[in-house]
């Protein structure tokens, strides 16, 4: 039962969790590969909700404070391979008896040790496939995993109870490590089967030769990001000024990048020798960012003279349900178009850098 409990609990702390490292996550995978690859996308979120049912497993259920006043200071088992001797003295086991074999085998003398091995052979399964680990490092950072699970355990859940309410067990260390070697050797096979970590980034890199739908739509609220950055730390200085800074100044000094263009390996070039070329981007951020504002500024002023409450609510889902039909539209064309009409008409070009960025790194 309490393996269910940690698995629902990691299911609804899951999506979270994702939301947060998103964000990140695409920034590292654009910076480094320009793209981002979906089979290496899934491994990484599993192992991340692996981590989390693993965790969940350690710490859940969590009892009531009141329930743990009178355990014990600590809770601390420190003799290696007691498992085998819990084994021997509470299972009906006997070599020369099969039939005692099943109930051994759901005792929890022997499923608790089963389970504390099986915790931890995805760890080493994903150390292996996905960081080529070696056997040495998978069984040092299995240790180091499992003993940060029993330091959580020893600490009370980091001082949150004033009694531990788990076991430290050194054999928790011991079968987990050993967990991790069984993954480790299973996906040495396994992987025989499966596309090396080497073609994943191959295709990443391939990939990341075309600026995508979503790497354009990462570079505007990047460098959005960045100047706000800079706005806020650029006490008494104009918004306006701190916007030429950023999206003139910067890339005529910095071969045609901004910040953000230059950490996701894209250069905004000329196709024209034009000056047009220097107003892509306040078009841009009035486009999508002032042109809406735009919208629902004059709705408010024309709502305030609209004296009948159905017309006026009719009247400002109207401006919400066209202000969400532009942007949609405006996602689509962006997905099936490797250009827009302000790229044409300003005389813009996005281009990836990541193999110039591959041949420089490689000499």
């Amino acid at each position: 039962m309490n393996y269910l409990v940690a698995i629902k609990t990691a299911v609804i702390v899951f999506p979270i969790l994702a939301l947060v490292i998103t964000g990140p996550f695409i920034l590292h995978q654009y910076h480094k590969f320009a793209s981002i690859e979906p089979l290496k996308t899934i491994i990484i979120y599993g192992f991340i909700f692996y981590l989390l049912c693993a965790y969940f497993l350690v710490i859940l259920p969590l009892p009531r404070i009141e329930s743990v006043i009178h355990n014990p200071d600590w809770m601390i088992q420190i003799i290696p391979f007691h498992f085998v001797i819990d084994f021997i003295k509470e299972t009906p086991f006997a070599l020369s008896a099969p039939k005692t074999y099943i109930q051994a085998m759901i005792h929890p003398s022997f499923y608790v040790v089963f389970f504390n091995i099986l915790l931890f052979v995805p760890f080493g399964m994903f150390l292996r496939y996905y960081k080529s680990y070696s056997i040495k490092k998978v069984i040092i950072s299995s240790f180091i995993l499992s003993a940060f699970f029993e330091f959580t355990q020893v600490t009370r859940l980091y001082g949150i109870y004033p009694k531990p309410y788990r076991l430290c067990d050194i054999d928790d260390l011991i079968l987990n490590t050993l967990g991790g070697v069984v993954g480790y050797l299973w996906m040495l096979d396994l992987e025989k089967r499966l596309p090396k970590r080497e073609e994943l980034e191959r295709l990443a890199y391939k990939k990341g030769e075309d600026v995508s739908f979503l790497r354009r739509i990462t570079l505007f609220f990047l460098d959005l990001f960045l100047y706000i950055i800079l706005t806020i730390f650029a006490k008494g200085w104009h918004p306006i000024l701190n916007f030429i800074i950023y999206f003139t100044i910067i890339p005529i000094f910095y071969q045609n990048k901004t910040l953000g263009s230059s950490f996701l390996n894209i250069k905004i070039t000329k196709t024209k020798n034009t000056i047009l070329y220097y107003f892509r981007p306040y078009f841009i951020y009035f486009y999508y960012l002032l042109l809406p504002y735009g919208i629902f500024y004059i709705a408010t002023i024309i709502g305030h003279y609209i004296t009948y409450s159905n017309i006026a609510i009719i009247f400002y889902l109207s401006i919400v349900i066209i202000v969400f039909l532009f942007y949609i539209v405006n996602i689509f064309l962006v997905m099936i178009h490797k250009s827009r009409f302000y790229d044409t008409l300003f005389s813009v070009k996005l281009e990836s850098t990541i193999k110039e960025k591959r041949i420089y790194t490689s000499k």
